[in-house]
This record gives structure tokens, C-alpha cells and sequence, in this order.
């Protein structure tokens, strides 16, 4: 198994609409490639970081997933209205699998 995440900071005064942008880019990839994926905001610390996750057996699967989103028109459409709601430069990814 393994696990992407991606991490975000939410930029100042997007709290509200960064976190429903994330809920519904999360949903769109549930109903529309199957995705098993995520998105949790950090509680503590770092209070203004968005993660989201996507697990998959592979990382050969994970890439077949993330190829099909990424070549999906309606993905880039969705990502262009989160534009102004994360710090430039704040976005990471990491892939982890489990031992």
C-alpha cells in the first residue's frame, strides 16, 4: 500500500473557501476516478495547512490514478478556482508506503 500526501498552506483570509474547495476536490475524484482519497486540515501547530491523501496498492497504481486525473480537463478547471487560496510556493507532495 502506499499513500500520497499532499500538503498546502491556506493563504491569509481563504480559511473558509480553501476548505471547501478541498472537501470538493476530494468528492470530484471519489465519484469521478474512484480515488480512494482524503483531506484533513492540520489541528494544532501549523494550523493553516491543508493534506490531502490518496492510497493505492502500487506505486504503479498510484501513478495510473494520478495520470488519469491529470489528463482530465475538468481537473484543471477545478484546480484554476483554487489559484489565490494557497501560499505560493507551500505545496509539497510525499508518497509513503507502508513496510
Amino acid at each position: 500500500m502506499v499513500r500520497l500526501m499532499r500538503t498546502a498552506r491556506v493563504a491569509r483570509g481563504k480559511q473558509p473557501q480553501a476548505l471547501q474547495w478541498a472537501k470538493e476536490i476530494v468528492e470530484w475524484m471519489k465519484a469521478k476516478h474512484s480515488a480512494q482519497a482524503s483531506t484533513y486540515m492540520d489541528a494544532f501547530g501549523d494550523y493553516l495547512t491543508i493534506r490531502w491523501f490518496i492510497e493505492a496498492e502500487s506505486l504503479a497504481a498510484l501513478e495510473q490514478g494520478l495520470d488519469k486525473i491529470a489528463a482530465d480537463q475538468e481537473y484543471w478547471q477545478k484546480a484554476g478556482k483554487a489559484a489565490d487560496l494557497f501560499i505560493e510556493g507551500s505545496i509539497t507532495d510525499t508518497v509513503m508506503r507502508s513496510p
